[in-house]
């Protein structure tokens, strides 16, 4: 019975292993096909995704051009709007008057005349600039020489009232007159110049007046004179002892903020640090350009009063 079934075996032996072989390459066949399969799947999303990397790329490449495309359209509408007329302005000059505002600056010195007066016209000789000195009153026989100094040498002279005393200079209109009036003859007096531009001490929009401001401006418009403010600020107002550096930094840091820049400094006798200054401050203006000019009829009207009419 063993011997048969040994038989058996050796005779069906090879055909059974024959078909396990069959069977484990069909099985291994399908599993190659699948991952065949799969392979090609994976490649054809690799090439999808290529694909749409390649498009994203041209996309931001047509974004790019289009940005530096409106950047330089948006740079020729600056350069344009540069040379635009702005025409009059609170009454000014007639539109017809004025072509165009390029920049420029104007250096503003409040307060004086002072010892430092005759140190400032001499470093604004020496670089063939004109400034703008609003001027208070003085009982000084030597400083009064200076209005006539700064009217003889080109410069332009202009009020920042007599006393220069906030409470009484705008504690009423007829007080506001008078100092005025005394401040108007004064630098007549001296230079036979009629002064026709002024400067509220404190700006035209100080907050010490309980009268509105309006009121003391339309004595100005009654008398044909023009007030001016101011839009950079060089710091010295408050500290006598300010760098002279700090004041070149506050001067020169906004002036591309504005088509005409006029800056505040102040002419007392304790701004050393301004005078100091100064020269670097005008190196720097007509190193970049540009130009370092008087109040005339054609400044723009640089005001911090706003009308409520």
């Amino acid at each position: 019975m063993r011997v048969r079934r040994l038989k058996q075996m050796l005779l069906f032996g090879p055909y059974v292993v024959f078909l396990i072989t069959v069977i484990i390459c069909v099985i291994l066949f399908v599993l190659i096909m699948r991952e065949n399969d799969r392979m090609d799947a994976l490649e054809e999303e690799i090439g999808h995704i290529t694909t749409n990397q390649n498009s994203l790329i041209e996309k931001v490449s047509s974004v790019s051009s289009s940005v530096d495309e409106l950047g330089s359209a948006v740079g020729a509408i600056s350069r344009e709007l540069s040379l635009i007329d702005i025409g009059t302005y609170e009454g000014k000059a007639d539109a017809s008057a004025r072509t165009a505002w390029p920049k420029k600056v104007y250096l503003t010195f409040d307060d004086g005349p002072s010892p430092n007066t005759g140190k400032i016209l001499d470093i604004l000789d020496e670089y063939g600039v004109k400034g703008n000195f609003f001027c208070v009153g003085t009982e000084s026989e030597e400083l009064r020489k200076m209005y006539k100094r700064i009217v003889d040498e080109g410069h332009v002279l202009c009020m920042h009232s007599y006393s220069h005393k906030y409470n009484e200079i705008y504690s009423s209109v007829d007080a506001f007159t008078k100092d005025l009036d005394r401040i108007y003859s004064l630098q007549y007096e001296v230079t036979g110049v009629k002064p026709s531009i002024y400067r509220f001490p404190g700006g035209s929009s100080n907050s010490v007046s309980r009268i509105p401001m309006e009121q003391f401006i339309k004595v100005l418009e009654d008398r044909g004179i023009t007030y001016y403010d101011w839009n950079v600020v060089a710091g010295d107002a408050t500290n006598p002892m300010l760098p002279a550096e700090q004041i070149i930094e506050n001067s020169l840091c906004d002036l591309n903020e504005y088509e005409e820049a006029m800056i505040l400094f102040h002419d007392l006798y304790n701004k050393t640090s301004t005078v100091e200054a100064l020269p670097e401050i005008i190196e720097a203006i007509q190193a970049s350009g540009i130009p370092i000019v008087p109040i005339d009829e054609t400044t723009m009207p640089i005001r911090h009063y706003t009308r409520t009419n």
